[in-house]
């Protein structure tokens, strides 16, 4: 919740309570939430994925017991709300890339499965949904290496989409970098690359990706991301896209499945396209405004 909440969910509640009491602005954020498309290029079994379609769906459920009070449905003792209330979000607006082949089917099945407890909640609430079987649809997972991948070939874009990235890449140190993933950053970069983290080549192509649309992202990071050369090498080649950090969270303890990954310490760094938006430092239980965030 810390990478999707200042990413994209808290605005999209803003939104909801003042749509409240408006059945057209109501139906407006439906429209929207159902047209966002969810972007995980480092995915593993889907777990970002997973928390981002149902907070999505949660929000969705939200909204249509708000506009069924307002359109006289609620409490009318009738199951059938008809076909305004079926969920419009939809897997197929989930995108993920995942190197491990064992990992992007699970990520694939997970998803499946979110979408199940989903329905059975909209059912809880409505009487009716979707049904999951036969299984028709799924996340787009890729599987291949999220450094040499054109990201739009996974993910499409134009002017008028609304696209999140987000997700947890791996961490590695240029000492602890195999060949392959030297080879990998100096695709990415093409020069300069030999000190940088492995996780800057995922921060460097989401800035490329979002520049000109709507569009922001967040990725998990060790703190090193923002440290000694890393800063002129990474962030000096993102700034210069247009790029900005809209938020960060400050050093927290981390620890997740990833391996050799236990315990380390992280930030959270998100990024979207300038604008004159106040920018958010998070730390501690602390919620710090300012009008710009240095990488260091």
């Amino acid at each position: 919740m810390k990478v999707i909440e200042p990413l994209f969910l808290t605005e999209l509640y803003e939104e909801f309570f003042v749509a409240n009491g408006n059945v057209k602005k109501l139906n407006e954020l439906l429209n929207r939430i159902s047209k966002i498309k969810i972007f995980d290029p480092a995915c593993g079994s889907g777990n970002f994925l997973i928390i981002a379609y149902k907070e999505l769906r949660k929000l969705e459920i939200l909204i249509l017991k708000e506009k069924a009070k307002l359109t006289g449905k609620a409490g009318s003792g009738s199951l059938n709300f008809g076909g305004d209330y079926i969920s419009q979000i939809s897997l197929t607006n989930f995108y993920g890339i995942e190197l491990d082949d064992f990992a992007h089917e699970i990520a694939q099945l997970s998803l499946w499965l979110a979408e199940h407890q989903m329905n059975v909640e909209f059912f809880k609430e409505f009487g009716q949904t979707s049904p999951t079987l036969p299984l028709k649809e799924s996340g787009n997972i890729v599987q291949g290496n999220a450094c040499r991948i054109d990201w739009e070939t996974v993910c499409p874009k134009n002017p008028d989409s609304e696209i999140y990235i987000l997700g947890n890449p791996p961490y590695l140190g240029s000492r602890r970098q195999t060949d392959i993933q030297k080879e990998d950053l100096k695709i990415v970069f093409g020069s300069d690359f030999k000190s940088l983290d492995y996780i800057s080549a995922w921060f460097f192509k989401s800035a490329k990706f979002i520049k000109g649309i709507i569009a922001s992202s967040a990725f998990v990071s060790t703190n090193s991301v923002s440290q000694g050369e890393q800063v002129s090498l990474t962030w000096k080649r993102i700034l210069n896209e247009g790029i900005e950090i809209g938020f960060a969270h400050k050093d927290f303890k981390w620890s997740n499945n990833a391996k050799q990954n236990a315990g380390v310490t992280v930030a959270i760094i998100g990024l979207q396209n300038e604008s004159q938006k106040l920018k958010y430092i998070f730390t501690e239980d602390l919620k710090i405004t300012t009008s710009k965030i240095s990488p260091i």
